[in-house]
Order: C-alpha cells, then structure tokens, then sequence
C-alpha cells in the first residue's frame, strides 16, 4: 500500500456515487500545483471516501489536505495512454473558508 498526502484546491463540486452493492460514497478531484512554474498544469487526484456529512463542504475551489491509498492506473482510450491517480481517502482535512464582509 502506498500512502499520499496531497493538498490542493478542488477542480469541482464533489459527486455522491453508488457503488456495486449499493453503498455510497463521495468523489472528488483535487488540483495539486508544486508552485515551480507558473505554466505548469497541475496534477489531477480522484478521491472516493465513504458518504459522510462532509459532502456539503466540498466544493470547485476549497482547499484541502487528503491522507490516503494511492492506487495508479494506466488506461489506454482512443489510442492515447492516460494515468489516472486515485486516492482511497483515509484523513480529509479542509481550510476555513474565509469569511464574506
């Protein structure tokens, strides 16, 4: 098992999920920039974890700081080759959000 811990802004709103045998589960994106150069894109992590009432809170922009199971896949589509990085969410973690004035 391999262990990440990410932080970066989510790419959108998080997605409630069914899974095969019914249960549900919440699914995010996070962007995660290393701040070298400003050109770069960032690198994309798709996050499950199980439905919580944290969904409410996840929202396109929020910063967060996730602590799970890497899994990397390789996926070929369209005869172009894709690496999708998916964390199994373990510890989420989210930054205030500031305050309107």
């Amino acid at each position: 098992m391999q262990n990440v811990i990410i932080s970066g802004n989510l790419a959108k709103d998080c997605e409630v999920v069914s899974g095969k045998e019914g249960n549900e589960f919440i699914r995010f994106d996070v962007a995660v920039n290393d701040g070298r150069d400003k050109e770069e894109k960032p690198t994309y992590y798709t996050c499950r974890m199980k439905k919580t009432g944290v969904a409410e809170y996840l929202k396109k922009g929020r910063f967060v700081t996730v602590m799970g199971s890497l899994k990397v896949a390789v996926v070929n589509k369209d005869d172009k080759t894709f690496v999708n990085l998916d964390v199994w969410v373990m510890n989420l973690d989210l930054a205030p959000v500031p305050k309107e004035n």
